[in-house]
């Protein structure tokens, strides 16, 4: 019996079935239609695996274990999404293992984190193939690991990959790698709160191994290798598929013929989550011509034994029919059925550990952090911080003035506070629309002539300043008086402008600096940073109190600081950055004021980590340390 579409048939229907997508896209595959999706080489996905894609390594599962006939983890899953027509398949099948992890751990109830930020970071913090838009698990794992990701809606997922409309470099064989990731994250999104996970490893591929992880752990896995045409159903196949089995989501193991087809410059990839199985599913086998193969009895031979997975390329057409009585009632529109054979053979499999997940409020930036319903000065949390406190004075200009380039007087803006009393938090917000903030520095000086330095050169090639600075330099003083913003561009050939800057100032209700005294903590000092990887070092505070103002200090010498990221963290509290891709010759010496950590208490532990996101450039960090007032 023939159960498949004639060849010329399936040809025709090439076009509607692309719709479902396919693989991990990439720039560098084969030359194909306007209307179909191109196809990445598979070998990326092999690139950081184990030689013999992990067949040696320990079964997950033990020999006597009776495992179940059906399983599935679907409870964990958040929605089907589609990956477009952009070549993200393991970024996709990646985000979907965090998401159902977070969902397992508990915190958090409906997990959604940003797919377009992870590509991102596994291009630029990671280094992982930047010269293309493919990825594969191993390196997702490590961006999520080493730097963490943030939620969708601060960053959405794009579906289409920037073209010379988006950007004139990105076109033809050699483009930046900006190109493959939509560009840099908002500016929003680089201060936002990053979730992380444990570091992942690779798990022996074979079926029983599979099954003993998901059972053990509750927890799914991310497969990906070798993309096959023909057992995938797919409209580019040269050989003849079933619309039927596209629509269940069927994917037998290939036959010889499909083999064939898949190979030399055809050779494809794609990645997916497994998240359940059913050891009774049955499908027909067919040839090369789509015919069913016939045993020596008569009857078709079927393939049996699939793993339930979930895929990328949304609900519309791939696994529309799911889920079904034939196959166990399970998944749902967008899932699919790979059987447990073309797993074994061609496709490698990681995974991660449950998340430790401590939610603290963040407050005034417009999210409910903890997910208990209260968001910034509703929270309880935030009753001490700064922002949620009376202001005293909400003072603003918003007279535009230009910033003369490479001219390091700069231009200023001025303020005037009719009010007096003694300072106790002086906040600034700016905003300056300029092409390269990394020329820039925002001074503040008060009406006695103090100056504070509150931004200096950082953040490259982004564009545009518009941030909130919280600086303690002028506790203590008289807020009285003319006020003065300074803002100067220190370099030539870019241009912008300050569109208008304005301070809230919180006043004391008594003498506030008796009580406050000053710690000074010196960490570890002569310390290497790593090649391409990170460094941790500690200073553990025995002092307790509330902290009202902290610096922290850090002197590096590296040859290329622009690989560089430093971060600053207090044990179960928050993390911050303190430096990105610096542009300064040499390293970076700096001190860094830290407002995030205004009201937590000062004891405990603070890591600071060095991460050296490239290879072939090195560094010392040669002494860091903390200042801050507590009361």
């Amino acid at each position: 019996m023939r159960t498949g579409l004639i060849r010329s048939e399936a040809l025709a229907l090439s076009l509607m079935l692309t719709l479902v997508g396919v693989g991990c896209a990439e720039d560098t595959a084969p030359p194909m239609g306007d209307d179909d999706f191109p196809l990445s080489p598979a070998e990326p996905l092999y690139a950081d695996a184990p030689a013999d894609r992990g067949m040696s390594l320990p079964f997950d599962a033990k020999a006597d274990e009776t495992l179940p006939e059906r399983f599935d983890l679907l409870e964990y899953q958040t929605p089907i999404r589609s990956q477009g027509r952009r070549g993200t398949c393991t970024i996709f099948a990646t985000t979907a293992l965090m998401e159902s992890l977070y969902v397992r751990e508990g915190s958090i109830a409906e997990p959604d984190f940003s797919e377009q930020f992870l590509q991102w970071s596994a291009k630029f913090e990671v280094g992982s193939f930047p010269n293309s838009a493919g990825s594969n698990p191993y390196n997702n794992l490590q961006a999520i690991n080493r730097f963490g990701i943030v939620e969708e809606d601060l960053w959405p997922y794009e579906a289409s990959q920037w073209g010379p409309d988006d950007d004139p470099e990105c076109t033809g064989d050699d483009q930046p790698t900006r190109c493959y990731t939509n560009g840099e994250p908002p500016d929003e999104a680089l201060m936002a709160e990053r979730f992380t996970l444990p570091r992942g490893q690779w798990i022996n591929p074979s079926h029983r191994s599979i099954q003993g992880h998901m059972v053990s752990t509750r927890t799914p896995v991310v497969v990906s290798g070798d993309f096959f045409y023909q057992s995938w159903n797919h409209g580019r196949s040269n050989l003849v598929t079933n619309s039927d089995y596209q629509a269940n989501g069927y994917v037998l193991a290939p036959n010889e013929a499909d083999i064939e087809d898949s190979s030399g410059d055809r050779r494809a990839g794609h990645g997916f989550l497994l998240v359940g199985w059913n050891d009774e599913l049955s499908v027909p086998r067919v040839d090369g011509e789509g015919n069913e193969i016939m045993g020596e009895d008569g009857e078709p031979e079927m393939e049996t034994g699939f793993f339930l997975f979930k895929n990328s390329w949304g609900t519309g057409r791939f696994g529309r029919n799911l889920p079904n009585e034939e196959s166990g009632d399970m998944g749902g529109p967008g899932y699919g059925w790979i059987s447990y054979r073309y797993v074994e053979e061609h496709l490698t499999a990681y995974v991660a550990g449950l998340p430790e997940v401590t939610l603290t409020e963040i407050c005034n930036d417009g999210r409910d952090n903890d997910r208990n319903g209260q968001a910034d000065c509703d929270d309880a949390a935030c009753s001490g911080d700064r922002s949620c406190m009376d202001p005293g004075d909400s003072l603003r200009n918003d007279t535009p003035v230009d910033i003369p380039d490479d001219d390091p007087s700069g231009a200023s803006s001025t303020i005037e506070v009719t009010e007096p009393g003694t300072i106790s938090s002086l906040a600034v917000d700016v905003d300056i629309t300029h092409t390269y903030r990394g020329d820039l520095r925002v001074t503040l000086v008060s009406p006695s002539g103090e100056e504070a330095l509150l931004f200096d050169r950082d953040g490259g090639s982004q564009d545009d300043l518009v941030e909130t600075f919280t600086t303690a330099a002028f506790n203590g003083l008289d807020a009285e008086g003319t006020w003065e913003l300074v803002v100067s561009d220190n370099a030539g050939a870019d241009t912008g402008t300050l569109n208008s800057w304005s301070m809230e100032i919180t006043r004391c209700e008594s003498d506030c600096g008796g009580s406050e005294r000053m710690i000074d903590e010196i960490g570890e000092a002569d310390l290497p940073i790593p090649d391409d990887d990170s460094l941790s070092t500690s200073i553990e505070i025995m002092d307790s109190g509330e902290i009202t103002s902290m610096n922290v200090s850090v002197d590096i010498t590296h040859t290329f600081p622009y690989e560089l990221t430093v971060r600053l963290a207090q044990e179960g509290g928050r993390e911050f950055v303190l430096v990105q891709e610096s542009t300064e010759d040499g390293g970076i010496d700096r001190s860094f004021e830290v407002p995030g950590f205004v009201g937590e208490d000062i004891g405990g532990t603070w890591t600071l980590t060095v991460v050296d996101g490239a290879p072939a450039d090195t560094g010392t960090l040669n002494g860091w340390s903390i200042q801050a007032s507590v009361r």
